[in-house]
């Protein structure tokens, strides 16, 4: 194949993904670039998403064209690497075509590389039915939970760790415990499982500091092991009070454990996953624990499955279609004696 087909068929496969809404780079100026070197203009197509019509071939456009020919046609090319420069360029720099604008200066690595995506959710839907004062019974909650010393766990915390997220926006997560890091910090979902969690709410067109964020425990057990029973009992009465207050559309179960004790079934994770159920009248949708996925990246397909039914019931409620579902595996709790019946 010539030269100049290849730079055509790439030129045309480069414009097609631009309009699928597929970039080669995630910068609009460097596609704008690869098509502007391609000889995008001289075949009559646009430059790139930002609008701009691609001008006469850059300076030394037909100079590189042989470098194209390594690539197979279906292949996303790179910006060429060949360049005719007045000096050599410094050690790891960025070599550019010939007249093209620089690339946006690299941000802090806290800082996102370029803007989200766009989501194809609309703005989430207001929290309905809460009192007037929900924030500050949220406060006084999380005031009280700060004094509490009725568990062991007490002695060996750092911070009670309450809650994240102001709630604005009506979707609750709930996971196990804090960890090590929230324990220092005081607030849930902090460490790298929950800046994964960050990204997962983003996802779904949300930010984290809008919807609520909380665990079964707010005091770390040591050495992050499991709730004992004497500890769930303790805190229960805080979580179910965050969740009264904040009538949340739906709830979302982290992991296996939050899972199984909020549902007080003792069905696997993998069973219970991307169902809805119901705790306290809400709907709950469980999922995998953020941490599980970062030990076996695989589960992110699964989980995104999962975070889409949710998002779809956040915005329209339990779908007239979608059943309700009873939990499995369900622990049968021994009844409590009612008072005056203490012998019966």
């Amino acid at each position: 194949m010539e030269p100049d087909e290849i730079r055509k068929a790439l030129a045309r496969q480069i414009e097609a993904e631009v309009e699928r809404g597929i970039s080669v780079w995630t910068d609009p100026e460097w596609n704008a670039a690869a098509l502007k070197f391609l000889g995008g203009d001289s075949l009559g197509q646009k430059a790139g998403p930002a609008g701009r019509a691609a001008g006469p071939a850059a300076a030394g456009g037909a100079a590189a064209a042989p470098a194209a020919q390594s690539r197979p046609a279906g292949a996303a090319p790179a910006p060429p690497a060949t360049r005719v420069h007045p000096a050599p360029p410094a050690p790891h720099a960025r070599v550019q075509p010939a007249g093209t604008p620089p690339p946006p200066s690299a941000r802090a690595q806290s800082a996102p590389a370029r803007p989200a995506a766009k989501h194809p959710f609309a703005p989430p839907p207001p929290a309905l039915d809460r009192d007037p004062d929900w924030a500050e019974q949220l406060a006084r909650v999380a005031a009280e939970a700060r004094g509490c010393t009725k568990c062991p766990l007490h002695e060996s915390r750092t911070h009670v760790v309450v809650d994240s997220g102001t709630g604005s926006v009506p979707l609750v997560f709930i996971g196990e415990a804090p960890g090590a890091d929230e324990d220092a910090q005081g607030e849930a979902f902090v460490g790298r499982a929950g800046q994964l969690l960050t990204r997962i709410i983003a996802a779904i067109g949300l930010d984290r500091k809008d919807v609520y964020i909380c665990n079964v425990l707010k005091c770390r057990p040591p050495g992050n092991r499991n709730p004992l029973p004497e500890e769930i009992d303790a805190c229960r009465p805080y979580l179910e009070q965050q969740v009264a207050i904040l009538k949340p559309r739906v709830i979302c179960a982290l992991g296996l454990i939050a899972t199984q004790l909020l549902l007080e079934s003792k069905a696997p994770i993998g069973k219970l996953r991307g169902r809805l159920f119901r705790y306290r009248g809400i709907p709950l949708l469980p999922t995998y624990h953020p941490a599980a996925l970062l030990r076996n990246p695989n589960l992110k397909r699964t989980v995104w499955e999962d975070m889409q039914v949710l998002r779809k019931v956040l915005d329209e409620g339990p779908p007239a279609r979608t059943k309700i579902e009873d939990v499995p595996e369900k622990i049968a709790r021994p009844p409590q004696a009612e008072s005056g019946n203490l012998f019966s």
